[in-house]
């Protein structure tokens, strides 16, 4: 069994309501979901910071980004992830 630790944390009232619910729903302990949500958000704040390294590489490299790329890159992202019109269109 894996060691633990004991945290004591404050969250607005409405996440901690939000977090016993999913809890609930899920038949888990609090402690459960959230270290499955700090697993999750470490994993992708790799991804992230891995992404930014890749990127500086490739400017460092290649020169920086132009305003065009720059552009292109935002509205990809944006599609990838849902916050473009573009993308709101093709899942309505």
């Amino acid at each position: 069994m894996s060691e633990k630790a004991k945290l004591s944390i404050s969250l607005e009232a409405e996440l901690g309501a939000q977090l016993r619910a999913v809890a609930a729903q899920r038949q888990e302990q609090i402690s459960t979901v959230v270290s499955q949500a700090l697993v999750d958000y470490f994993a992708s704040e790799e991804r992230r910071l891995d992404g930014l390294a890749a990127m500086a590489e490739y400017q460092h490299e290649y020169g920086d980004f132009t305003a065009e790329e720059r552009r292109a890159a935002s509205e990809r992202v944006g599609e990838i992830m849902g916050w473009s019109a573009g993308a709101e269109r093709q899942s309505a």
